[in-house]
């Protein structure tokens, strides 16, 4: 009885008793109602650029997890994008005729890989991104860092993929042009353009992948789409060559115009095979209309607009992908 009497008081004194305060070196953690809202930026993008070895090594630990370090897996990267371009040029060239006069096979197929080759570059970082958050689960849900640098790392190794083909690129480009001016210098800004652009989509995606995770399925198809109503099969020089002969409606015009990456892939092809309705066009006649010589210096506005929607896209994409990103870790 005694026993019992002194188990009661136990317990009584357990339930009374009044909780510790935490001790000074305890770290103690504040749970706040979740909402949408940005983080603090400065802290924030100090703590990626603390990290952005983490994003780097990524990048090439991921290479070598598909075994792109090898021979072989450099080769494919190259060889993969060599027989897309190959079956364009039939679709294109054999069975569209786009050649035309004045056009050798080589120029035009020289003239297909600038746009197919800097439009995969987008594709890449876009797909890469969208899939780098569901990818990364275990990371997020055990570690505390900046959810940016899963789509920046992402980012990353679309660049390890894209430049192998800018050699091989280089090789036809010579080939064909038989020289290199300095006006191609232009395509340093456009690619830098073209990043902050496909980095800011990729952004979105990878935050409404989490939400809607069949975008991941329907984003190749979106995509592919998006390419179609791009200068990037055909560039604009060259549709604005057949309105002009009436042979293509205004409309497709206007939608080529209207594309947001339109400016950017169009100053790629001016910048490497000039805005020519024909790839390194020398100045001709075509459908009774004259066309002189290609210029080969891209038109600055046409680099300022696009610039101005890469701003806007990596705006965007920043924004929505930070004010979730607290949010993640439950979404998973």
């Amino acid at each position: 009885m005694a026993t019992a009497t002194s188990e009661t008081g136990s317990v009584e004194e357990t339930r009374t008793k009044t909780p510790e305060p935490p001790r000074a070196t305890e770290q103690v953690h504040v749970f706040e109602p979740y909402r949408y809202a940005l983080p603090k930026l400065g802290p924030y993008f100090r703590d990626v650029w603390a990290r952005r070895q983490f994003a780097t090594h990524m990048a090439s630990s991921t290479l070598k997890g598909q075994h792109f370090d090898s021979f072989f897996g450099q080769f494919w990267l190259v060889l993969n994008p060599m027989l897309l371009a190959l079956v364009y040029f039939l679709l294109t060239s054999v069975l569209g005729g786009q050649s035309g006069a004045g056009t050798s096979a080589m120029n035009h197929f020289v003239g297909l890989l600038t746009g197919l080759f800097a439009f995969f570059y987008t594709r890449n970082v876009i797909q890469f991104a969208a899939s780098s958050i569901t990818g990364g689960g275990k990371m997020i849900i055990n570690m505390s860092f900046p959810k940016i640098l899963l789509p920046l790392s992402t980012t990353f190794t679309a660049m390890l993929t894209y430049f192998p083909t800018l050699l091989v690129y280089a090789c036809f480009y010579i080939f064909v042009h038989h020289a290199v001016a300095v006006g191609i210098l232009w395509i340093i800004p456009i690619f830098i353009i073209q990043t902050v652009f496909s980095f800011g989509l990729g952004l979105l995606f990878a935050a409404v992948t989490l939400y809607f995770r069949d975008m991941s399925t329907l984003l190749p198809y979106v995509l592919r789409i998006w390419m179609y109503i791009t200068p990037v099969l055909f560039s604009l020089s060259y549709v604005k060559s057949e309105v002009a002969a009436g042979k293509l409606p205004h409309a497709i015009e206007a939608v080529y115009k209207w594309d947001p990456f339109s400016p950017i892939i169009n100053s790629w092809n001016t910048a490497l095979v000039g805005d020519g309705p024909r790839p390194f066009w020398k100045g001709g006649t075509i459908n009774g209309h004259f066309y002189a010589a290609a210029s080969y210096n891209p038109q600055l506005t046409e680099i300022l607009v696009g610039a101005v929607f890469a701003i806007v896209a990596l705006v965007v994409g920043a924004w929505y992908f930070m004010s979730r990103e607290r949010e993640f870790a439950v979404r998973l």
